[in-house]
């Protein structure tokens, strides 16, 4: 059972004075040109729709003794292509986290924050490292502010004195082989 709510009944009687700029001739309606006519804010649509009592009452808000119409909560009547057919709802059968009017796992926008994100972990390796120093002190390296020292760390670095080993035993390999990148 298609629903269609008292303003859209409304909507389609003023899009039908426009000929079939709005209509198809099999009586569908064309929601792309309306929201782009719309959202152009086209002087003829615009003056046709606020001249309708229900869509004015509807739609205006009187800001500051000026009148305001709220296209973008008009347009949203257009965009959703199911949005009257079976109720008065414009939510599926869909339960999440929305941004924007979009799910959450629909939308591309969406990224996982958490604290020392955009910091690097400076962590001794060795027990010389702890030997070294009196503490075992780990700091986390902001990105910005210390991008020379995580820029050392992360330099290729070489082995010395480093061996292969295979079957036979070990050899002493030329440091030019052993880069790490």
């Amino acid at each position: 059972m298609a629903v269609e709510p008292k303003v859209m009944e409304h909507v389609r009687a003023i899009l039908e004075q426009f000929g079939n700029k709005y209509i198809t001739t099999e009586g569908v309606l064309k929601r792309n040109s309306v929201i782009e006519d719309l959202d152009r804010y086209d002087r003829d649509l615009i003056t046709a729709l606020l001249s309708d009592e229900l869509i004015h009452t509807s739609y205006i808000e009187k800001i500051a003794d000026i009148e305001v119409f709220k296209v973008n909560q008009f347009i949203e009547m257009f965009e959703f292509k199911h949005y009257w057919e079976d109720s008065y709802t414009k939510y599926s059968n869909k339960i999440g986290l929305t941004a924007g009017g979009k799910f959450i796992d629909e939308s591309a926008d969406v990224v996982l924050d958490f604290p020392f994100k955009d910091t690097v972990l400076k962590a001794g390796m060795s027990k010389e490292d702890l030997e070294n120093s009196d503490d075992a002190d780990e700091p986390f390296l902001n990105e910005v502010i210390a991008k020379p020292e995580i820029d050392e760390l992360f330099e290729p670095k070489i082995f010395v004195n480093a061996k292969k080993y295979n079957v036979r035993g070990g050899r002493t390999l030329p440091l030019s082989l052993l880069t790490i990148i």
